[in-house]
């Protein structure tokens, strides 16, 4: 089965994973629509903090990703996320740049600084559904995506991608820095179980939406959590089931 990019290119570097499994654990099914109530329940908890916004980092803090923030930080509350490569470039259909994504993603949690309840790794961008823990959703993502700008750049430099190298200089966001990897990181606040639901829904099925159709199964493609929800067969990393966190 082959597997095709947003521009119908074919994207050759994900064909060989389409047939893998998403991992040799299996877990029970529980695939069931967030109810208004339960999630109405966990945002009551605790207190709403006051909207932070974040200092300009200075030139002595080296790269950082242009992020915006239509939303408020709240100790209880989800976010969805989205993050684009600069020009909309596919660098993560290889391996080794989606594998530093992937790694972020699994250090944070290690870490104990988020939760994450879904994620999809497309070619070009990501989206994630997460919730801080100890630390603001600015933090968390200036974390994030100053982390995976350094080592994807690193990388660049040692393949000698000099190409990209030059496109994400010209094109970079902040004249502060010689490259900029990120196009820009948004993160919307969760208010509502039916925007919850929208947005899970959204993840699951990026990769067979119409422009992409990655894979015919949306539970097939390693690069996302579908295959947790939809089969209860675990993700390529680990993630928090939304509904078991909901009834805690």
């Amino acid at each position: 089965m082959a597997i095709h990019s947003k521009s119908g290119v074919q994207c050759k570097c994900y064909n060989k994973f389409l047939h893998a499994p998403c991992a040799a654990r299996s877990v029970r099914r529980r695939y069931n629509s967030v109810s208004a109530a339960a999630l109405t329940r966990v945002l009551r908890k605790g207190r709403r903090l006051e909207q932070k916004e974040l200092p300009a980092p200075s030139p002595a803090q080296g790269l950082q990703p242009i992020m915006t923030f239509p939303s408020v930080h709240d100790i209880n509350h989800l976010y969805f996320v989205t993050a684009s490569i600069l020009g909309w470039k596919h660098l993560l259909c290889e391996a080794k740049y989606r594998q530093i994504v992937l790694d972020s993603l699994v250090w944070l949690q290690n870490e104990k600084r988020i939760l994450l309840f879904a994620f999809v790794i497309m070619p070009s961008h990501l989206h994630f559904i997460l919730k801080p823990e100890g630390k603001t959703i600015g933090e968390i993502l200036q974390d994030f995506g100053s982390y995976t700008a350094h080592t994807i750049l690193s990388e660049l430099r040692k393949d000698q991608r000099d190409d990209l190298l030059k496109l994400f200089h010209e094109q970079r966001r902040d004249v502060r820095h010689n490259h900029s990897i990120w196009q820009d990181i948004q993160a919307k606040n969760i208010y509502s179980a039916e925007f919850l639901n929208q947005k899970l829904e959204y993840i699951h099925s990026n990769p067979i939406s119409k422009g992409w159709e990655l894979v015919e199964d949306r539970a097939e493609y390693q690069y996302a959590n579908a295959c947790f929800y939809d089969k209860g067969i675990a993700p390529i990393i680990p993630i928090t089931d939304i509904n078991e966190w909901l009834m805690v």
